[in-house]
């Protein structure tokens, strides 16, 4: 694993295709997504190999119900014991994955052959814990709703720590700050109007932050957003 900050770790052993952190908090440990069904054997090793026993694990939060961060959940849950929780919103595909369809009709045919390969096979899940907007977590946490990759995406705020975990809301490739890919981002508009909440409304209270797809970004991640807001709306935040 690899340190973001104290306390904050990213499960770095599978690879760079996607990423989902580990957040040590005085009650055990939280796992924020659980990358392709693939890797959850591996997310369980590295747990263990840290130090801790897998029922460590008390909860398993989901930005969103993508098969990259969601393809390992079912296994890691049975392993660990752990409640999963997602927004409300999101509830409705993580138990129907194949509900999920990308913005680009082309792509459609393939999610769909895609979820015949047990490798890509994304075995559906029933949520314990169903979250809102503004939402306080024990871990520290606020509940920050970002809609438009998916309809129940959501990032998470630790404003103590003055970090943010993204997921897909915005990405961080090939050096450059980014709103999620078009063609799996079937509310273009939705998602823009979430990256100006996060630096309206949020810009403030984080200055690390990390995401799904792309190297964390360790300083002035706010002035980030804000600028990439600008570019967007042509107008200052």
């Amino acid at each position: 694993m690899k340190q973001i900050l104290p306390g904050l770790w990213e499960i770095d052993e599978i690879g760079d295709a996607v990423h989902c952190y580990l957040w040590e908090w005085q009650q055990g440990l939280t796992l924020i997504d659980s990358g392709f069904p693939k890797d959850a054997r591996t997310i369980l090793d590295a747990i263990v190999k840290r130090g801790y026993a897998l029922h460590n694990v008390r909860r398993v939060i989901v930005t969103h119900a993508d098969l990259d961060h969601t393809g390992g959940l079912a296994q890691i849950k049975k392993a660990t014991g752990a409640r999963v929780a997602c927004h409300t919103v999101e509830k409705v595909l993580l138990e129907h994955p194949g509900q999920r369809k990308p913005a680009a009709w082309f792509l459609r045919p393939l999610f769909a052959l895609a979820r015949l390969w047990p490798a890509y096979r994304q075995a559906p899940v029933t949520p314990d814990e169903l979250m809102v907007d503004g939402q306080e977590l024990p871990e520290g946490f606020t509940v920050v709703h970002t809609p438009g990759h998916t309809p129940g995406h959501i990032s998470l705020l630790h404003k103590e720590k003055r970090f943010l975990i993204a997921g897909d809301a915005l990405s961080n490739r090939n050096g450059k700050l980014q709103a999620p890919v078009r063609a799996f981002t079937p509310d273009e508009k939705n998602a823009q109007r979430s990256i100006w909440k996060l630096a309206k409304k949020y810009g403030d209270d984080f200055e690390v932050m990390v995401f799904g797809h792309g190297p964390p970004i360790t300083q002035n991640a706010s002035k980030r957003v804000k600028g990439l807001v600008s570019q967007i709306f042509s107008a200052d935040v």
